[in-house]
Order: structure tokens, then C-alpha cells, then sequence
């Protein structure tokens, strides 16, 4: 989601009530820019509370810490959908920056949509039956351009990037065939074949390009598209490739944009050894706030971020597998100026047991207030050997802890 400054707008469009809330208490905050959110020197000081066992899931902004209270009373599903998702969800989700409903894509079910009061989620009305052949939602973003709001989705089930308009595809990304990067070694990987496994999306709208990485592959790399004489087609910067051949990633897993001191920057979660990465549109490497000489955020031991988004100066990151002090299932970590400041543990919670690896999340603002979307991936092999895990969708709200 990009940011919430939306979170997607996703979070990425407007400085939310939530952290106006706290302006106005006195506590320092940063402005959140469209279609991301705004870093500038002067950033809120956050004390970590993530490893507090008393404070499982909790968030510390300035001298207030937060609770995640889940709300069952939202997000109801039907029983075909939670069915659907229980042996297949392997997604993210984000906000339509007009309608303020989340979306994502449930594999042999379809595109489903939660309202903007986050009530109830459904199949969206005339879509495409694209959505419902298969194809997942591993990544998702839900950007304007051009004044109308299109839904990208990046499909590790099918391997491609859908764009639609509500439901209506209008371009589908397959694999490039090599020449149309500015990168040559990028170029000959895929001349020669070689795999293309889109795991995120998210669109730049200073760029006016899509950026997908590809972590799921030998070539980990993240690649730009644009809108050209009428048709979405690969084309610009490519950057990236495996720590093993001399790049960055370690499996490129998730990705959004914000803006750092006025500058739009393209963050990348590298799952495999639980890095943030900064880039400007080009692949040139950006210091992201909090770090050092070498830019990146380094995540505590353990952490495999499979997605991030952005909400005020918070980063909210899923994690795949447990940290040593998370009770064996994986937690939402929350991170703000490079640093742990608490997290959300689901399974902790009544009725969410089975939510054991974290896949996805979307922050979203309601009337001031701030929810998570969680959005967890059922791995078959825990399954199989009778340790229970689901795929399942949980909402829950942040409220000030007494």
C-alpha cells in the first residue's frame, strides 16, 4: 500500500486524523505526502515497546502507547470466501484512494472488496472472470492516474501484473523479453529466459511508473513500467539482482513509495535477510531514516518482512516466521525511524489462533482512528504435519492503552 499517506493511497495520501490527533497533543509528526508519506529531519521520537512480553502487541508514538483491540463486529466475510481463503491465501490488500474500500484477490474465488465502513467484504459486481481462474494477490496497490483509479495485482499464482478499472482488466504484465530495460545484464537474464515471478507492485506517481519486484526468481530484481501510446509495457530502470550475484535483495518480496525530504523514494522489503531498502526511480540507493552509513534498515534477528506499509512515520511490516520472543507465531512489526517501536500479534487473540505467518497488511483511518488490516498465509506443510495454520483476514483497531 504505498503509504498510507493512504496507507496505500494507501496510505499515502493525506496526513491522517489518527496522527493529526497527536500533533495537535503536542507530540511531534511528520506531513504525509499523496500517494506516500512525507520523512523530514525533524522525526517523533518512538519508544520501543516490541519486546515488552507484557505488550504483545502494542505501538509506541511519543509518550502514548496503543493496543490493537480486534474487531470481530468487522469485516464479515461469506462462508464461500473465508472457505476460499483458508486453503489459499497468499495476498496483500490495499485502498481505493476514491472509495476507500480494500481490495485484493482471493485465488479460485475472485476480487473481493471491503466497504469503506469496513464492514463486510464481497465480490465485486461485472469483474472480470481473470480474477476468479486462479490468479492471487501477492501483491496489491490502488493508485490514480490520469484522475481514475485503477487496482494492480501482482500474481505469483500466474505469474503477471493485472491492472484493472474496478474489476475490468485493461493491461496484463507477463515476463519481459529482454531489451526493454536500461540495465543490460537485467535485459540478457530475461533474453535468455529467465524466470519472472512478480511478487509486489506499487506505482511512483512523480515517475508516472509502475515498479514490481521479482523476488521469487534468480533474477531478484525490481523493473519499471509506463504507460505508453496507450498500452502499460516494461520500459526505463531495472535494478537489483541477489546478494549471491553481487546485488542488494535477498528475495524482493514487498514493496511501496513515500517521500523523504521532499523526494520520492521506492522502499523494498528483502524478506530473506529482513532488510528495508531505499531507491529513487532510477535504483540509485536512498538513506532511509534512522540508518547509518549503510541506508538500509536492518531488521532484529529472524524477521522475513513479506510486505510493508506505510502510515504516518510508522512502517508496518508482516513477517513470515516468529521473532524469538513472539510465542512461535509471526507478528506485524512496527518500525519508525529505523527502529522497532511494537507490533500486532494476531494469533494471539481469540479466535485467530491458526493466524501464524503474516503475509499482508493495510492501515487504514477511519474518523480519526487508526485500523490494521491483517492478512495471513496458510503454509501447507504445517498443515500436513497437523500444526493448523489458516489463511484468514483480521481487522483490528488501534486504541490508546490506559
Amino acid at each position: 500500500m504505498r503509504r498510507n499517506a493512504s496507507i496505500s493511497i494507501s496510505a499515502r495520501c493525506f496526513v491522517p486524523a489518527f496522527l493529526a490527533g497527536l500533533l495537535c497533543s503536542g507530540i511531534a509528526n511528520t506531513g504525509v505526502a499523496h500517494e506516500g508519506h512525507e520523512h523530514s529531519s525533524e522525526t517523533l521520537v518512538a519508544k520501543s515497546s516490541a519486546t515488552d512480553p507484557n505488550l504483545p502487541s502494542t505501538f509506541q508514538i511519543g509518550d502514548v502507547t496503543y493496543a490493537w483491540k480486534h474487531r470481530a463486529d468487522l469485516g464479515q466475510q461469506s462462508d464461500a470466501l473465508a472457505a476460499a481463503a483458508k486453503g489459499g491465501l497468499h495476498n496483500n490488500a490495499d485502498q481505493d484512494p476514491v472509495t476507500k474500500e480494500v481490495v485484493t484477490v482471493v485465488s479460485r474465488h475472485g476480487l473481493v472488496a471491503l466497504d469503506a465502513e469496513l464492514k463486510s467484504w464481497s465480490l465485486v459486481e461485472n469483474q472480470d472472470p481473470k480474477f476468479a481462474e486462479g490468479m492471487n494477490s501477492h501483491g496489491a496497490d490502488c493508485f490514480l492516474f490520469n484522475d481514475e483509479s485503477y487496482w494492480a495485482f501482482a500474481s505469483t499464482n500466474t505469474g503477471e501484473v493485472v491492472l484493472s478499472k474496478r474489476g475490468e482488466v485493461v493491461a496484463v504484465l507477463t515476463s519481459p523479453k529482454g531489451g526493454e530495460f536500461e540495465n543490460e545484464t537485467i535485459n540478457r537474464y530475461y533474453a535468455d529466459g529467465g524466470k519472472f515471478a512478480p511478487c509486489d507492485v506499487v506505482f511512483a506517481p512523480e515517475a508516472e511508473s509502475l515498479i514490481v519486484v521479482t523476488g521469487y526468481a534468480p533474477g531478484d530484481y525490481a523493473l519499471t513500467a509506463k504507460f505508453v501510446d496507450g498500452n502499460w509495457k516494461w520500459t526505463g530502470a531495472a535494478w537489483g539482482g541477489k546478494t549471491s550475484q553481487g546485488g542488494p535483495f535477498a528475495t524482493a518480496h514487498g514493496v511501496e513509495v513515500t517521500t523523504i525530504d521532499g523526494d520520492e523514494v521506492i522502499e523494498v522489503a528483502s524478506r530473506a535477510h529482513g532488510r528495508v531498502y531505499g531507491f529513487d526511480a532510477k535504483g540509485e540507493m536512498q538513506k532511509l531514516p534512522g540508518t547509518s552509513e549503510e541506508k538500509f534498515i536492518q531488521l532484529p534477528p529472524r524477521s522475513n518482512p513479506c510486505n510493508l506499509a506505510l502510515f504516518g512515520n510508522e512502517m508496518y511490516l508482516p513477517l513470515l516466521n516468529p521473532l524469538a520472543d513472539s510465542n512461535g507465531v509471526a507478528p506485524v512489526l512496527i518500525v519508525a525511524d529505523g527502529k522497532p517501536v511494537g507490533r500486532l500479534v494476531p494469533a494471539d487473540y481469540d479466535g485467530l489462533q491458526y493466524m501464524h505467518h503474516m503475509h499482508g497488511f493495510c492501515a487504514v483511518e477511519r474518523d480519526g482512528k487508526l485500523f490494521g488490516i491483517a492478512l495471513s498465509w496458510p503454509n501447507g506443510g504445517e498443515n500436513q504435519k497437523g500444526k493448523r495454520n489458516d489463511g484468514q483476514i483480521a481487522i483490528f483497531e488501534a486504541v490508546a492503552a490506559e
